[in-house]
């Protein structure tokens, strides 16, 4: 479990200080040697092999933690790089975890379709110790399903995107709809004493959310014949735009509590959104000039990341020597 974690840790450190090629094979080799030991079936081998069956429920839960960490490590380094996931979501057989008292109850699992992510809500809202990490996952396997469809457009794969489209873009219907009231408020839920810290682990789940929606978006746009595109270029603004309502309550701060991986939504929001700020006669000028605050706001929380982190700064320049390009 030590050298387990310590792997997890290397793996997390080296993609987010020293981003490449070799951050990203290191993060496959953690996710193939999660597969190797059983970790995406970690609650079926323990009734079938007596080594995992004598291992503590304390110990075990340390090892999911660690399989849903890699889940995130998986989700992020290939959306990052366009390349196909190594984790298979439709054969997961490791539960949730939940607090020790919850840990009797049934424990609930991603469904093998992901159609029906939010029947699984009621079950983790009623356990406050870990409902955040949970609804992390859930948000993450959405942001998943959003990339594989991008993956998919721009394979140029026409047949199948249509029906995985509208598959993903109900799921983010109805887990906007399921969520507790006021979590997709981007301030601080004072009247129901969230913390700071709480705020801003909840802030990440919404980025998921909108980072998805972006991703749909996109390939909408690029499926919607020429006269239905300007609608759809319109969606795209008013995602980049609830994105940047995030980052403006955002609080550097907080930038070593959450995963930085978080900088690869601000980097895709800031280019679209000067995109749009290029469009000329389709913006007025308070249009305009309220794009103009997104764009700053969203860099310089880019830039909070930038002060700890190598791959938020490696983003930033990467931005500003795009604009020229783009113009």
């Amino acid at each position: 479990l030590d050298q387990f974690r310590k792997a997890c840790i290397l793996a997390f450190y080296e993609f987010h200080q020293f981003p490449g090629h070799h951050s990203w094979l290191r993060i496959g080799r953690v996710t193939r040697m999660a597969y190797r030991i059983g970790l995406d079936r970690l609650d079926h081998i323990r009734l079938l092999y007596p080594d995992w069956s004598l291992v503590s429920d304390e110990d075990i839960q340390e090892w999911r933690a660690l399989w849903w960490c890699i889940y995130r490590l998986d989700t992020y380094s290939n959306l990052a790089l366009g390349t196909p996931y190594l984790i298979d979501d439709t054969v997961i057989n490791t539960f949730f975890n939940f607090s020790e008292t919850k840990s009797a109850s049934q424990g609930i699992l991603l469904p093998p379709n992901l159609d029906d992510l939010s029947e699984l809500l009621p079950v983790i809202t009623s356990d406050p110790e870990t409902m955040l990490d949970n609804i992390h996952n859930i948000t993450i396997a959405t942001m998943r399903q959003a990339g594989s469809v991008l993956r998919m457009h721009l394979l140029r794969w026409q047949a199948g995107i249509p029906a995985q489209l509208a598959k993903v873009e109900r799921q983010l219907t109805t887990l906007r709809v399921a969520l507790p009231p006021g979590w997709l408020n981007p301030r601080r839920n004072a009247f129901s004493n969230e913390t700071p810290v709480d705020h801003h682990a909840r802030l990440i789940t919404v980025f998921h959310l909108r980072m998805a929606q972006l991703l749909v978006s996109l390939v909408d746009c690029g499926q919607r014949r020429a006269d239905d595109w300007v609608s759809c270029w319109q969606q795209i603004l008013e995602t980049c735009q609830d994105i940047a309502a995030l980052a403006g309550q955002w609080d550097s701060a907080f930038c070593l509590t959450v995963d930085p991986a978080i900088t690869f939504t601000i980097f895709t929001t800031l280019i679209f959104l000067d995109l749009h700020r290029k469009s000329g006669p389709l913006l007025d000028d308070s249009l305009r000039s309220s794009i103009d605050h997104d764009i700053t706001v969203l860099h310089l929380q880019l830039k909070h990341f930038g002060t700890i982190w190598t791959q938020a700064r490696l983003l930033t320049c990467k931005f500003f020597l795009a604009r020229p390009i783009i113009t």
